[in-house]
C-alpha cells in the first residue's frame, strides 16, 4: 500500500507558512500514516476527518481529504457531496456541488490527497456537540468529473 501524502491545493499555498496549517497538514498527515485504507486504482476518493459544528451558524464544516488514486495528475474536479450523521438519522445536512477548477486545485499526483473544509447548512441536529469525529459521519460521493493537466 502506497502511503498517501498530504498536500496543499494550490489556492491555499499562500497559508502554508501559518501554524495552525502547517499542525492541520501535520496532524492530518499522521492520521493518513496510522491507518489503511482499501482505495481502487484509479479513481478519487473521499475520506472525512471530522466536522466542526456551530450550533449559532447552524452549520457542520466538514474537514475531509480528496485522495488521487488515478494513475495521472489531476488539475480540477467537480464532484457532489452528500452527508449524514450517524446516530442522528433525522438531521438534515446539505448537499455539496463542488466545482474546483485548475486555479484552485493546481496539480494534484497520484497518491497525494488535499484537505478541504465545506461549510455545510444543518438542519435538526439536536444536540450541540461540538466535535464530530469521522467515525460519527458519513459522506457520499457522486457525479465525479476529473481535469487532468494538459500539455
Amino acid at each position: 500500500m502506497k502511503k498517501i501524502n498530504i498536500v496543499l491545493a494550490n489556492a491555499h499555498q499562500a497559508q502554508a507558512e501559518r501554524s495552525d496549517i502547517q499542525r492541520e497538514v501535520k496532524d492530518i498527515q499522521k492520521f493518513f500514516n496510522e491507518r489503511d485504507f482499501l482505495f481502487k486504482q484509479g479513481t478519487v476518493n473521499f475520506v472525512l476527518i471530522r466536522g466542526l459544528y456551530s450550533h449559532i451558524e447552524r452549520s457542520l464544516n466538514v474537514v475531509g481529504v480528496f485522495v488521487n488514486k488515478a494513475e495521472h495528475v489531476i488539475s480540477g474536479l467537480e464532484a457532489d457531496l452528500s452527508f449524514q450523521v450517524k446516530d442522528q438519522p433525522d438531521a438534515k445536512l446539505a448537499g455539496v456541488a463542488l466545482q474546483l477548477p485548475p486555479s484552485f486545485l493546481g496539480e494534484i499526483k497520484p497518491n497525494e490527497g488535499f484537505i478541504l473544509h465545506m461549510k455545510v447548512p444543518v438542519q435538526g441536529l439536536t444536540n450541540e456537540k461540538q466535535v464530530y469525529e469521522a467515525t460519527e459521519l458519513s459522506g457520499t460521493l457522486a457525479n465525479v468529473k476529473i481535469a487532468y493537466p494538459t500539455e
